[in-house]
């Protein structure tokens, strides 16, 4: 009989230690569930958990809801919430190379999936399998999307016995799957780099900030450059500064085409989300380890101090200022901060609109353009070939 109970793991951060596996481990080897004649690896369970409770933990940032979703023929499975619903599917290759070919066609044809997880053993014979699987999915032209694939390569000799190696191996999988789904996906691809070009902002302090919550939130598209520095009172030329520097960090994006409307980004109403639980968590004294990893993540450390420097220089720009990470985190909650007072932005609550482009996918766009878009497609295929 397969066993009606299974060992929930317990993922936990440390603040400035990173990550800890807390009972990850424990009671695995007892409590594995057994399915059929051949139960699972205690190596397969261990990374499959570390998968979902990964999602799970750094849901609690708020930034994104996770919930688990029915596994059916899959390892795990989820659904990740960020504006949207995105179903992610995943499958865990330990010893059985193979079913890489069942595995991969299972995930890709799933028709609801948007995510495709597979944390694989890094083999060189996993390795040509996912290949040649993947190779063929291409040259058949089925419409399966292979880009939704996100694999984690995991060391051949890992053992779940030893617990330094389940340390590691859970500290490194855990941190590639928040970078490569949370990061890179659910937030829009958020980089170090977007916060960073954000804080270097000089002049009127937390003009940029205020600027990007009044798209973000405005129940109409912004066409002109005035409107919104009446809204702000502020000048037109202070407002496209502020723009074209939003543009830059990818926060915002224009369409249109006589007349150009602006909109917040994906990546964007997360940094907005982002710096709210920092205006909220700041005056408490402490940071959730949620949110510290999060920092983490965008090369990011806490420090008062640099809080009170950075209050003082908000108006001054400079590497020191600005490239140092205590700094840069310093610098923007300063920059929340003078939002909040100047132009009264509520970040308790950011009510967001989101818009659909009104601009069609490029293949949409006539008989001629689509013609053009599958020549320059069979063009460079040749050239992967070689």
């Amino acid at each position: 009989m397969p066993w009606a109970d299974q060992t929930t793991p317990n993922i936990l951060f440390a603040p400035e230690s990173g990550w800890t596996t807390g009972r990850m481990y424990v009671a695995l080897r007892s409590s594995l569930p057994y399915y059929g004649a051949v139960a699972e690896s205690v190596e397969h369970q261990f990374l499959s958990q570390c998968v979902t409770h990964t999602l799970t933990q750094l849901s609690q940032t708020n930034l994104y809801a996770y919930a688990e979703a029915e596994r059916r023929k899959f390892d795990f499975a989820g659904e990740l919430i960020r504006d949207w619903s995105r179903p992610l599917v995943g499958q865990t290759l330990w010893n059985h190379t193979a079913g890489v070919d069942k595995d991969l066609r299972t995930m890709l044809l799933d028709p609801e999936a948007e995510i495709c997880a597979y944390v694989a053993r890094d083999t060189v014979k996993a390795r040509r399998l996912i290949s040649e699987v993947m190779k063929d999915f291409r040259d058949s032209g089925a419409p399966v999307a292979p880009h939704r694939l996100r694999v984690f390569w995991i060391p051949q000799d890992f053992d779940a016995d030893d617990e330094a190696q389940r340390r590691l191996i859970g500290e490194s999988l855990s941190q590639s799957v928040a970078n490569d789904v949370l990061m890179n996906i659910v937030f829009g691809n958020l980089t170090a780099e977007d916060v960073r070009f954000f804080v270097r902002t000089s002049g009127m302090a937390g003009l940029h900030l205020a600027v990007l919550y009044a798209i973000s939130t405005a129940p109409d598209l912004y066409s002109r450059n005035k409107d919104l520095a009446a809204k702000l009172e502020a000048s037109p030329g202070a407002i496209r500064e502020r723009l074209l520097r939003l543009l830059g960090c990818g926060f915002l994006a224009q369409f249109g085409g006589g007349v150009t409307l602006t909109k917040a980004t994906l990546k964007g109403r997360v940094f907005l989300d982002l710096c709210g639980e920092l205006w909220r968590q700041i005056p408490i004294g402490r940071l959730t380890p949620e949110i510290l990893q999060i920092l983490r993540l965008l090369e990011l450390r806490y420090a008062p101090s640099a809080v009170t420097m950075s209050a003082d220089s908000l108006h001054l720009a400079g590497p020191l200022l600005t490239e140092i990470p205590e700094m840069v985190t310093g610098r923007l909650i300063s920059t929340i901060a003078a939002a909040t007072y100047r132009w009264g932005i509520n970040l308790d609550r950011i009510d967001h609109v989101i818009w659909e482009s009104e601009e069609p996918p490029i293949e949409d766009r006539g008989t001629q353009v689509e013609a053009i878009v599958r020549s320059l497609q069979d063009e460079s295929r040749r050239y992967l070939e070689q």
